[in-house]
């Protein structure tokens, strides 16, 4: 069986990172994103692969050749000229498909999902599609799939009130599907397959539903993708025989007396100054410097940044070549972008974005 990889998408919700890196490169644990969601497939099953590409499609197509161990696993693109949605995304992979059934998954999802039992499910049943959907502690921010005793799916709630909820059960981005699905896909214009093919699946009793308990997370804000990292480095999903909470490439430079508290990924290039505490389950991409005395807790750096001497990161991210200079502080879900610089002793918080190159001078900002 084949799939379908949606990595379409602009990832707006995660700028300025995404401004020059395609949502599903974004690394965890040093690994790029989209290698957990392959590793997931791989393991149900699945023996060939379409990415639906339309935003910095080469940047995933370089990933790809450079991973010996897929060489042998097919994998083709069908790159988009302008968006065409989800389930335009899938038609335009269409002539890459080999005419049978077909997984899809959104390209923003890492789960643990065990996809060969929703396969199972859904070969069992008569069913033209197969959601898998997941649980939430907060149903009001997201839209909500309502199923039968036969988990045959109801009717859909977008992002009800408090008094409307009726499920806590969301859509988990994964799907089974029937080519005779792909023939319900108008070809060569935006085709959303959650607002326009599910209800009509879903009016003719042919969409059914599996429930995951495993793992799942939507990566696609900063929050939520700082929360993935922070669960990957605790070994929450994604863990492999060997993994090491405390994660220091053997290259590293350390100074005198340096403390670093696991879980913490540090990988090769990266110095970590004199008594420099990292610790709240960070990670720090190649080539990352860390300065004499400063402190990054929870937080993610992405290649070759630097945190001067003195500077304070918390609960933030960093992104490839940025610069927090010295004594400056960086808190509260604040997001830099590729090579921007945060000047001596600046102070930003509560979810300040910086975009790619621009300069904070130094103690001229307040937010």
């Amino acid at each position: 069986m084949q799939a379908v990889i949606l990595v379409g998408g602009l990832g707006t919700r995660l700028r300025p990172i995404t401004y020059d890196i395609p949502k599903a490169l974004v690394p965890l644990r040093n690994q790029p994103f989209i290698g957990y969601m392959m590793d997931m497939l791989r393991a149900g099953g699945v023996d060939g692969v379409v990415l639906a590409m339309g935003y910095l499609p080469d940047q995933i197509q370089d990933y790809f050749a450079t991973r010996e161990d897929l060489k042998d696993f097919p994998i083709n693109y069908a790159v988009e000229d302008r968006p065409l949605g989800t389930a335009g995304g899938i038609k335009n992979a269409e002539r890459y498909l080999d005419g049978g059934p077909l997984v899809v998954v959104n390209g923003d999802v890492l789960t643990g999902t065990d996809l060969r039992s929703a396969i199972e499910l859904h070969e069992s049943s008569d069913s033209l599609a197969t959601i898998t959907l997941t649980s939430v502690e907060d149903p009001t921010a997201y839209g909500l799939v309502e199923v039968d005793h036969d988990m045959v799916v109801r009717r859909f709630l977008e992002k009800p009130a408090a008094a409307e909820v009726t499920t806590n059960l969301v859509n988990a981005g994964i799907y089974v599907l029937e080519p005779e699905v792909l023939c319900r896909i108008p070809a060569g214009r935006e085709v959303s397959i959650e607002r326009e093919i599910f209800p009509y699946l879903q009016a003719r009793g042919k969409l059914r539903a599996h429930v995951s308990s495993s793992y799942w997370r939507d990566i696609g804000t900063p929050r939520s993708y700082l929360a993935a990292s922070h669960d990957v480095l605790s070994g929450a999903v994604g863990a492999h025989e060997g993994f090491e909470y405390l994660d220091i490439d053997p290259s590293t430079k350390r100074g005198k007396n340096v403390r670093l508290l696991p879980p913490v990924s540090v990988a090769a290039g990266c110095e970590i100054g004199h008594l420099a505490t990292i610790g709240g389950r960070s990670s720090l991409g190649r080539n990352c410097r860390v300065g004499e005395g400063a402190v990054v807790e929870g937080s993610i750096l992405l290649d070759g940044a630097e945190i001067e001497p003195g500077a304070v990161v918390r609960g933030s991210i960093i992104g490839p070549g940025a610069r927090v200079g010295q004594k400056a502080i960086v808190r509260g879900l604040s997001v830099l972008g590729a090579g921007c610089v945060v000047g001596e002793s600046n102070v930003l918080d509560q979810g300040i974005h910086i975009n790619p190159g621009v300069v904070v001078p130094p103690r001229s900002l307040s937010f």
